[in-house]
């Protein structure tokens, strides 16, 4: 698991360093630097697998040292460093500047790693969905490979045991379906058709008979849960999970019974990364801590802000057994109370 990230020079950071838990929410306000501290970690993980110059690559892509190197600060070099606790106990890091190709120091320890990273821009309601021919990455950072990963694996064995929710059968279709009708009233089949290099994807209501419905007949945030759902479960113990806004067009009652999804498997073993701008998600985590479902200190939060010359400053947000915030920052999901006020004229 990893347990600790060092950002020096990076984007809106000057130097900064956050400690991890196995479930850990970045959350603040836009351009606030959730989104740079998640890039720095795609950085590393594009060092282990491209062994050169790591701004452009398979997760994401940063263009030039000019468009990521804090133009407030004017740092020398960027250097990120991730610790790594558990078997493979260890230290990578990762330096680079204008003129000379990216240094790396035990890079090994994330190249063993098992890794999902699932970008903002993920795929939705299809008519049909692609199948993964290269096998190269099991879900793909859109989730365009998920509904295929499913119609491969769906009869087969959860790969990580720990995750099998009880008494639902040992297969990965069942564990699926399991959880998107917990969350969301259905349940999903996928298969490839024959001949061609498409996914045919059907839903069901759980309570409306056997009646297969097309993804674009569904809510759209159907697709996009049952994608998250899917990508979890394709992981083992140890496996990062790194996510951006799974709350997209999905009901807030759908965003709470997601945060049950991930504090079971994080409290499991699974080490999860979410970005979200949802107070839902936010408490949805505070109410699995209270319910004892995932520890306080299983769990990390961080408030990202940027002082008055636009550095940012991530807070570790303080929650106790209970669930209760211990150092409430100003806009840290105070809006509604906001709102209320002035509807009150208070």
């Amino acid at each position: 698991m990893l347990s600790r990230i060092s950002i020096e020079g990076f984007k809106c950071f000057d130097k900064v360093e956050l400690t991890l838990g196995k479930m850990n929410l970045l959350t603040g306000a836009n351009s606030s630097g959730k989104s740079s501290f998640i890039q720095s970690l795609l950085l590393l993980m594009q060092q282990t697998e491209q062994g050169k110059n790591p701004l452009n690559g398979k997760y994401t892509h940063l263009g030039f040292w000019q468009d990521v190197k804090n133009s407030i600060t004017n740092p020398r070099k960027i250097k990120i460093s991730a610790v790594e606790q558990g078997e493979a106990q260890g230290q990578c890091h990762l330096e680079f500047d204008m003129d000379n190709p990216a240094e790396a120091s035990g890079i090994d320890l994330l190249s063993k790693k098992d890794f999902i990273y699932l970008s903002a821009e993920r795929v939705g309601a299809e008519a049909v969905y692609q199948q993964n021919l290269t096998d190269e990455y099991r879900i793909g950072v859109h989730g365009e490979y998920t509904f295929d990963y499913l119609s491969e694996e769906r009869m087969n064995e959860l790969r990580e045991p720990a995750f099998l929710y009880p008494d639902l059968g040992v297969n990965l279709g069942n564990q699926v379906d399991y959880w998107l009708d917990y969350i969301t009233g259905y349940m999903i089949t996928s298969e490839r058709i024959p001949g061609t290099e498409i996914v045919k994807v059907a839903y069901r209501q759980s309570k409306g008979g056997n009646r297969e419905i097309k993804p674009n007949h569904v809510g759209t945030g159907i697709s996009y849960v049952a994608n998250v759902i899917i990508s979890a479960l394709s992981c083992r113990k140890d496996s990062l999970f790194v996510i951006e806004n799974p709350e997209i067009h999905l009901h807030p009652k759908a965003q709470s019974k997601l945060l049950d999804f991930f504090c079971f498997l994080a409290a499991r073993g699974l080490q999860i990364i979410i970005e979200t701008h949802s107070d839902h998600i936010f408490n949805g985590l505070r109410k699995n801590i209270k319910m004892s479902r995932i520890s306080e200190s299983d769990s990390s939060i961080y408030f990202f802000k940027q002082n008055e010359d636009l550095i940012s400053e991530p807070v570790k947000i303080s929650v106790s057994k209970d669930g209760i915030i211990q150092n409430h920052e100003k806009g840290l999901f105070d809006q509604f109370d906001e709102d209320l006020d002035e509807l009150l004229g208070l």
